[in-house]
């Protein structure tokens, strides 16, 4: 029988991330709730990207893209997936947010 071989939660943390670089963004839909929450589906480089979010930092005027989690048995929360961009890419992303906000 044949293992499965996986790395270690240290290995995997040792990896050097690469960023994926935003060509083209196409907001699909993106809704500002009462509470002031954004939630969008995007079309990046051709890809299409459900239930994400914008995240505002409390206390800052930081802001950065949420990706769909879930809480696990153990407790803590996983993403479903996650997108590494560089920061002028983020911001790419969330400035076509905010032009196509919902009336």
């Amino acid at each position: 029988m044949a293992t499965r071989r996986t790395k270690s939660s240290e290995e995997a943390k040792k990896q050097e991330r690469t960023n994926i670089e935003v060509k083209d963004v196409k907001i699909i839909r993106a809704h500002e709730f009462d509470n002031g929450n954004i939630s969008f589906d995007a079309q990046i480089n051709g890809i299409y990207f459900y239930r994400l979010s914008v995240v505002s930092v409390k206390d800052s005027d930081r802001v950065f893209i949420g990706f769909p989690s879930y809480q696990a048995k153990d407790g803590k929360w996983y993403n479903y997936y996650f997108l590494p961009l560089s920061d002028e890419d983020m911001d790419k992303i969330i400035n076509a947010v905010y032009d196509n906000l919902d009336d």
